[in-house]
């Protein structure tokens, strides 16, 4: 396996682990029972010990962040076009984050389903308009500089 291909599955799956493990102190901290609940009691019903629970959560918040990693594999394929990159990494990233973040923490009705994929929209819009943003000013400056060269050698 390529070095690159291992650190970035090893990284996503540290990364996503990690927010995993915030995202379900704040969800925890909204629910009202006794003690911590490492999982929502919702998604532990599935497993027959909360320990059991506990690491397929781990393992599944892994997984999403082992995909985003991977993923950003696609902003490197010169041949495609930004938009192409981009909806074929919203596709994917899609397909495994809503799936696992509604198992995980979100009560199952079609309302917090919306809302879910309406903020995942969102803050992918967002992030698209910033780096499309950051990708024009780099272009600009890369031609600023070609061009800077070229009257250089002009003369």
């Amino acid at each position: 396996m390529h070095k690159d291909i291992l650190i970035r599955i090893v990284g996503g799956f540290v990364i996503g682990v990690t927010l995993g493990l915030l995202v379900q102190f704040f969800v925890a901290m909204g629910i009202e029972q006794e003690g911590y609940a490492w999982v929502v009691p919702e998604f532990q019903a599935f497993f027959p010990s909360e320990a059991m629970a506990i690491i397929a959560q781990i393992l599944l918040t892994g997984l999403i962040g082992i995909t985003f990693a991977l993923a950003a594999l696609l902003f490197e394929k010169a041949r495609w076009g930004m938009l192409k990159q981009y909806i074929v990494h919203f596709a994917v990233t899609a397909i495994v984050w809503i799936p696992i973040v509604m198992t995980l923490w979100m009560p199952k009705t079609m309302a917090n389903m919306f809302s879910l994929l309406a903020s995942f929209l969102g803050t992918y819009v967002m992030t698209w308009l910033l780096q499309y943003k950051f990708s024009k000013r780099d272009i600009g400056q890369i031609n600023a500089m070609l061009k800077k060269e070229g009257e250089l050698h002009d003369n």
